[in-house]
């Protein structure tokens, strides 16, 4: 039995016609006629009948046909394997993360991996989480590195990877720069530079606080949580970060960092991967090293055997 047989029949099957399946397979169409009939004798059974110009699947044909798809999907299965072993010695990797995770969080990582996988070029989309939601959907990254909790994650298979605290920044010549602490209370009315509308950071900040009462007054939005920060030290207003961000601008006084009373903000990244689509070899790598640099505990079934990882690091 001849493995091109049964392609010819998925395109028989798909155009009803011996010409276009020959076209489709770039042969002549003698050729697909000589293929099928030779697989018709083996199995000893008619798979197709001519009703008219058009070609028509017998029910054993349809059968056959079944078998024929899925030893088509095992081809294209072993095509992406034998791929993947090519790739960790060359190819790219296409993320996307949102930009705090690529300063602050994943240097690290990206260091280990270009040590371990030289050869391997990691092509970055940085932007908002709803923006790289939509690119894992459409496939322009194979894995997002974002805020969570994300929105519709039946589509997507989640992994919490880091978490930090939120701080509030304020001018350092603000009348609430100088406390430790404030009530929440006290931040109504104050002028607030945010992320947008849809940043998932941003949610995460208004609900805590509306829980406490208060509902703030956004002036400005704007995605770039440095450029936030350095509006915040002109005077502009108020705004809330993760404290890894602004930890080095609070320590020189660019900016004061204020807790606030009663309210603990956290926001969690996590990695996202879209849900049921296949996992290569390459992206299974940086996973690993991920892993390993951040002291996780991801699923082996997303990241590289222990004996692989070792033989290409």
């Amino acid at each position: 039995m001849e493995l091109r047989a049964l392609k010819y029949l998925i395109s028989l099957s798909k155009t009803g016609s011996l010409s276009r399946a020959a076209e489709e397979n770039f042969v002549s169409q003698p050729a697909v006629s000589v293929a099928l009939k030779k697989l018709s004798s083996e199995l000893g059974v008619r798979l197709y009948d001519l009703e008219g110009r058009r070609v028509v699947l017998t029910q054993a044909g349809k059968v056959v046909l079944n078998y024929a798809e899925r030893v088509g999907e095992l081809l294209d299965e072993l095509e992406k394997r034998v791929y993947d072993i090519k790739a960790l010695r060359s190819g790219t990797l296409k993320l996307g993360t949102i930009d705090a995770a690529s300063l602050y969080v994943l240097p690290d990582v990206f260091a280990r991996f270009h040590s371990s996988y030289p050869e391997i070029e990691v092509q970055l989309e940085i932007a908002p989480t709803e923006v790289l939601l939509g690119s894992l959907i459409e496939d322009r990254i194979e894995a997002a590195i974002a805020t969570l909790p994300v929105p519709g994650r039946d589509g997507f298979d989640v992994f919490p990877v880091y978490s930090e605290s939120m701080v509030l920044i304020t001018p350092r010549d603000h009348k609430l720069s100088k406390r430790e602490t404030v009530e929440p209370e006290e931040l109504e009315g104050c002028n607030f530079i945010m992320f947008h509308k849809g940043a998932v950071t941003r949610h995460i900040i208004e609900d805590s606080l509306r829980e406490a009462g208060v509902r703030l007054k956004v002036t400005m939005a704007i995605d770039s949580p440095e450029v936030i920060t350095r509006l915040v030290s002109t005077g502009l207003g108020l705004s809330i970060l993760p404290e890894r961000i602004v930890e080095e601008e609070i320590a020189r006084g660019v900016v004061s960092g204020v807790r606030i009373s009663g309210v603990s903000m956290e926001r969690k990244l996590g990695l996202i991967l879209k849900r049921g689509s296949y996992v290569p070899l390459h992206l299974k790598a940086f996973i690993s090293v991920m892993n390993d640099v951040m002291r996780l505990d991801l699923p082996r079934a997303i990241r590289l055997a222990e004996i692989e990882h070792q033989g290409h690091g």
